[in-house]
């Protein structure tokens, strides 16, 4: 399943499932839903969301 987010990315972008979201709670990240994804080899559709960062 990561290998099929990480080709929806573009450069320096990070895409997360709604899982991995999840399991973020609480931390101090900032997510922006990007939409639903029907990953290859797989029978159903995501969630994605990017994380917002800064260097």
């Amino acid at each position: 399943m990561a290998s099929r987010i990480v080709l929806e990315c573009e450069g320096g972008q990070i895409l997360i499932s709604d899982i991995s979201k999840q399991l973020a709670a609480g931390g101090k990240f900032n997510f922006t839903e990007k939409g639903r994804f029907k990953p290859k080899g797989f029978d159903e559709s995501i969630k994605l969301y990017e994380v917002s960062w800064e260097e």
